[in-house]
């Protein structure tokens, strides 16, 4: 137990490590040299061979209430805007006090950064990542971004939040940037991601790089959600039913949406005339439905972890949610999001709990418990960022990946699981239709032989004990229940058909011929043949074909080897039967034929996927046939 207990500890020190390096305070090449003082930013020792992209950091200009253009600023104007302060980037402006008062959530407001001593000239590069909920930006007195439209007033206002990147000429060492922010519906507003600079080849690739990444968890994700379904469809027609699959295949298709329209919004690269009020609204419906399927998912997968009830009463109070989420407007039904994301945290954190208990106490879950804490650290590294603590939420996806390939492995081991139970069952099966077949010895043929036996004791002694013999010997073959593995040798069952046609002979006489039409090449009788398949065969062809005539008639017996197949064939000159009979032996249980045709047919599909091919004609007999490979080796 101790040693569990310390993989548990490792394993949650080494999850939190990742999330904490994922944090601001350790973002790799940030330099505080390189912070903006005051509205001013000084890049004399901007060595761009070093950092190629530079976080515009520190203290901005900050204007409330105020949507301000270049030409506030220019030269000529007298008047000149003075700030209110001076706003931390990144950072909110929510809660914050300028002049003893505390600015609100919902407003707007013009940020402003002078960058000094730029040493490049040429095309550079600026990325707005997140600015809450609209904004507008100019450089050197051009506009350069928009996103949404800032307005004084919400009437006028348009939400717009989706990372952007636009590129200027810089022919002198100074630039100045003007940032308009306005925000009437989120829950928190400012600028809480890192405005960048660089070149233009870096500031480029890492705005392809960072979308392509979106774009791939998006494309696998789809994919894996495409595979489990299409496994779900393979393991039902093969009589498997694993509901856990269309479960997962739905987790990943409702994540693969929401998190397309998280973050980068790759989606939006596909549809950029979606407005973005649709955009929010979509991602939080997606990624919250998203959360009572994998509710269940846990539910279903380990019994006792998440109690059916308590599944039942969250997912319909997240069905209230999502119901607010579509017919209320985002700063409506944001008011009640927080007390969401905690519902999220303590429901996680319960069931991390439950899984640590179960990996302790009984040793097993130790996937399911890796599976639950990623969700647990996708969950706080996606709040984080939500209250403006990180300055990314991409490093969760990482953790959500996690989740996936856990539940992936989890799912194929259930899976094989599964259907190694099928296959016992399947076997189990086979066995016990080989013991109902046994015990459906016809009582008519052993009385018929043994009122024949009692004839022959007063005619002919010698030839009634070499049929008690032969009958010895068909009971013998036909009650041996230590061969229920289900797999005889064709050698046994010639045995046991020899036994039945001398029985039947001796009763019949004349009106019962037999032919034997067997290779030559056949010397090996060891060929795996399931037990009781020609023995009834030709049993049905004595009974019900030819002993139907008055006169009798002929069975052939064909046994032909053809390349890797071995050929067997019942043919007999009895009654024979119309076309609607002879399909009706295949497809029903029909009594007519005697015992097992159907079953025969169904146990040779299962174990050698062939069948019986059944020709007859009314008046002129029947023959059955069928395949079996020479050296088949997979049911010994």
């Amino acid at each position: 137990m101790v040693k569990r207990v310390s993989i548990v500890m490792l394993i949650i020190v080494v999850f939190i490590s990742m999330l904490l390096l994922s944090m601001p305070e350790q973002k790799q090449g940030k330099s505080r040299n390189l912070q903006a003082v005051k509205g001013r930013l000084e890049l004399a020792d901007w060595n761009m061979e070093h950092m190629k992209i530079l976080p515009l950091d520190g203290e901005w200009e900050f204007y409330w209430n105020q949507l301000l253009t270049p030409e506030d600023f220019s030269a000529q104007k007298k008047a000149r805007p003075e700030p209110d302060g001076y706003m931390t980037v990144p950072g909110l402006w929510n809660g914050k006090v300028f002049d003893k008062k505390e600015v609100p959530v919902f407003g707007y407001a013009t940020y402003r950064l002078v960058v000094e001593d730029i040493p490049f000239h040429g095309v550079l590069g600026l990325k707005k990542g997140n600015a809450r909920f609209s904004s507008k930006i100019y450089v050197n007195n051009q506009e350069l971004l928009s996103d949404g439209k800032p307005a004084g007033q919400a009437a006028d206002y348009k939400s717009g939040n989706t990372p952007q990147l636009g590129f200027f000429s810089c022919n002198s060492s100074r630039i100045e940037i003007i940032v308009q922010v306005a925000n009437y519906e989120y829950m928190n507003s400012g600028i809480p991601v890192s405005l960048e600079l660089g070149s233009e080849s870096a500031m480029l690739h890492q705005f392809q790089k960072n979308n392509l990444l979106a774009l791939a968890v998006f494309a696998i994700l789809l994919t894996i959600a495409l595979l489990h379904l299409i496994f779900f469809g393979v393991a039902w027609a093969g009589g498997v039913r694993e509901y856990l699959m269309p479960l997962f295949a739905l987790f990943c298709f409702l994540f693969a949406i929401g998190n397309g329209l998280a973050d980068q919004r790759p989606l939006l690269l596909l549809l950029p005339d979606i407005p973005f009020t649709l955009v929010f609204k979509m991602k939080d419906f997606f990624l919250s439905a998203n959360f009572i399927v994998m509710l269940w998912i846990f539910h279903k997968f380990k019994k006792g972890l998440l109690p059916p009830r308590f599944a039942r009463v969250i997912s319909f109070l997240y069905g209230a949610y999502l119901a607010a989420v579509v017919v209320l407007p985002i700063y409506v039904y944001y008011k009640i999001h927080l007390l969401v994301m905690a519902c999220n945290t303590l429901i996680l954190l319960a069931l991390l709990v439950r899984a640590v208990f179960l990996y302790i106490k009984n040793a097993e879950g130790l996937l399911l418990f890796i599976a639950i804490l990623s969700v647990n650290l996708y969950s706080a590294d996606a709040i984080l960022f939500s209250l403006g603590f990180k300055t990314s939420s991409g490093f969760s996806q990482v953790f959500i990946m996690m989740f996936a390939l856990v539940m992936i492995l989890l799912l194929s081991m259930q899976y094989f699981s599964a259907l190694n139970n099928l296959k016992s069952s399947v076997k189990r099966t086979q066995e016990a239709e080989i013991a109902f077949l046994r015990a459906q010895i016809n009582p008519h043929f052993l009385y018929n032989a043994l009122n024949s036996i009692a004839s022959l004791c007063v005619s002919s002694p010698e030839k009634a004990e070499e049929v008690v013999v032969e009958l010895a010997q068909y009971l013998r073959h036909s009650f041996d229940f230590k061969r229920i593995d289900g797999i005889s040798t064709l050698a046994r069952e010639q045995e046991l058909l020899e036994a039945y046609l001398y029985i039947e002979k001796t009763r019949f006489g004349e009106r019962l011929q037999i032919e034997y039409d067997f290779d030559e090449n056949l010397e090996n009788l060891d060929i795996p043949i399931p037990p009781l398949i020609l023995q009834p065969l030709v049993e049905n062809a004595v009974r019900h074909g030819v002993m139907a005539k008055i006169v009798g008639g002929t069975v052939k017996i064909s046994i032909k080897r053809q390349e890797e197949k071995v050929v067997f064939t019942i043919k007999d000159d009895g009654v024979g039967m119309d076309e609607i009979k002879s399909k009706e032996l295949l497809t029903v249980t029909t009594k007519e034929r005697g015992i097992g045709i159907w079953n025969i047919n169904q146990r040779l599909k299962m174990m050698y996927n062939t069948e019986l091919k059944v020709i007859s004609e009314k008046g002129n007999g029947t023959q059955v046939s069928f395949e079996l490979p020479v050296n088949n080796k997979k049911l010994r």
